[in-house]
Parts: C-alpha cells; structure tokens; sequence
C-alpha cells in the first residue's frame, strides 16, 4: 500500500522519467510566496535548463493523496497557492483519487494542468514498445534470522552479574568523545544493528547461498566494536570492545505481485508514464518503469522512503 509520502516520490520520479534529461527534480521545496511575502513549501518542483544550463522554465507540482475526488475548493486553494509564485512559470496538480467535474473546469480556468497517479488496469497496454503479462510478479529471496540471535558484549571477560543486571534494551550508548552515538542511541538499537549486519556480511559467502529456502544454519560472527564505544551504567561505563551473535539463519522466498500505476493528463487517453512497484520485505520499494519518452525500461529500487533525492538506474 503506498503511503502519500510514496505517492510524492513516485510522481516526482515519474515526472523526471517523462521529460528531458535536462531536468532537476525536488521533493518539498522552498519557493517564494510574492503575495504573502513568505517561503512556502510545493510538493515537487521541476527545473528546466537549457544548453547553456540557464533555467527556461520552473514547474510547480501539488500532489495529493485523498480518499475521494479534488473538488473545486482543493483546486482554487492549491491553483491560488501557485499562482502566487511568480517564480512558477508552469503550474501543475497531481491527484490519486481523481477530480470532480467542476474541479476539472476550474482549473482549465486558472490554466493550472491536471494530472492523474492511477491503477493501470492493462498494463499489456498503454506503451507500443513495452508491456507486462497479467501474471507479472517478483521473486524475493531474504537471509532472516529465525527468532533473536543472542549477542553478547566482551565474551571473553567474566562480566559481573550487578553490571549485567543494569543493562536493558533502553541503556544509553556512547562514543569515546563522550558524546550519545546518534547512530544507536540505545543498547536495543545497537544490538539490532548489529544483527542486520551480520546478514549482510554473510549472505554471500557460498555455504550461506547454496541452503535451500527454510533450512536453518547455525552461525556464530564476532565484531570487534569501535574503540571507545561504551554502555552507560548507573555510576560508571562499560566499554564494548566484541560483539559476539549467535543464532539460526534461513532463507526465505516470497513472491510480490506489483501495483501498476500510470502518470496521466487529464483529458487524454495516452499515459505519460507507467510504473510497476512493489514494496520489498526490508521495506524499500521496487519496480521498473517506462515511458513514451524513449524505449529504455529504467530499474527504481527506493532504500530512503523520505529522501529528495530522486535517482534512476537504466536497463537497455
């Protein structure tokens, strides 16, 4: 289910795939409101460039993510907002729950363009030199631990069980500037991190990769811990110096089927752009993409759901 921070990106990136190469794409930027004398914020902004990298044109981009059709005051509201930057010299609306008729007109009116982020309800059509198959899917295949690996701090040094007995899952870590280290601020966080790097360490060594889907393995990995790094205590630090995780692994297969969506103009049949997406099990999102730019299929794989910085990999 994509959130409407999803939606945002998506469009922001589908955007960037239908137009130009000479375009910079930005997620919730700053522009200047002339009548209100303030900085506001637009959803997705489009910069155009020419040649000789001067901008000739800065499209302003609402998107909205509601559970029914923009009415006639969403559009007023959002086209006055737009149109109150001058800096905005194109001015569009993106909706995925559609527009009423009025709304429709009213924004005809105020010369602000309509777009819609829909289902691809056939995604055999739409593109002449691509389509998906009904039955389209991906197929993931995710190293997991079975259960909680167990992790123990200093495994060589006989910790007393009054120290043990004040470490919990909410115990501060720091560095050894003193400062809380902003990367795992709990001993909770610490372990977890710990644990996610251990599967990324060892997914591709061959005895990991040849198991068969939801066979367990025993695996044992030490980390030597950062110098300095500590848990606090109720009077004194204990300095982490290993880290020894113990514990099962297996591999899991799934199989995703894919949302197809389309970015198209209001009042034409053809889509600018199509997408299939599917969100992955570590919750980054997937898919491919194309468009009636040019006959390239471009790979997206979104790690950061909250991220402005909207990057394309190229399939050929």
């Amino acid at each position: 289910m994509l959130s409407p921070t999803d939606v945002h990106y998506l469009v922001g990136l589908l955007t960037m795939i239908s137009n130009p190469e000479s375009v910079e794409i930005v997620l919730g930027d700053i522009v200047h409101d002339d009548i209100a004398d303030k900085d506001r914020d637009v959803d997705i902004t489009v910069t155009y460039k020419d040649v000789n990298g001067q901008i000739s044109a800065f499209k302003g981009i609402e998107v909205k993510k509601h559970s029914r059709p923009l009415d006639v005051t969403h559009i007023e509201q959002l086209s006055a907002k737009l149109n109150d930057m001058s800096k905005v010299s194109h001015r569009s609306i993106v909706s995925a729950s559609g527009y009423t008729k009025p709304a429709r007109k009213k924004a005809e009116a105020k010369g602000v363009d309509l777009f819609e982020f829909i289902r691809w309800n056939n995604p055999m059509e739409g593109f002449g030199h691509i389509s998906f198959p009904p039955d389209f899917h991906i197929e993931q295949r995710t190293l997991m631990w079975v259960g909680n690996p167990s992790v123990a701090f200093n495994p060589k040094e006989n910790i007393p069980d009054e120290i043990k007995n004040q470490i919990t899952g909410n115990s501060r870590i720091g560095d050894f500037t003193g400062d809380k280290d902003n990367n795992h601020k709990t001993f909770q966080q610490l372990a977890d991190k710990l644990s996610s790097n251990v599967i990324a360490t060892i997914k591709d060594r061959e005895e990991i990769k040849s198991l068969t889907p939801g066979i367990e393995k025993q695996v044992k990995y030490l980390f030597d811990m950062m110098d300095g790094m500590y848990v606090e205590l109720k009077d004194s630090k204990l300095y982490l110096k290993q880290a020894l995780l113990q514990g099962k692994v297996m591999w899991k297969e799934q199989t995703i089927l894919p949302e197809f969506k389309v970015l198209i103009k209001v009042g034409e049949s053809t889509p600018y752009v199509g997408c299939a997406i599917a969100e992955l099990a570590q919750g980054n999102l997937i898919g491919f993409t194309v468009s009636q730019v040019d006959r390239d299929i471009k790979l997206i794989n979104i790690s950061d759901r909250n991220q402005k910085k909207i990057q394309l990999l190229k399939l050929r």
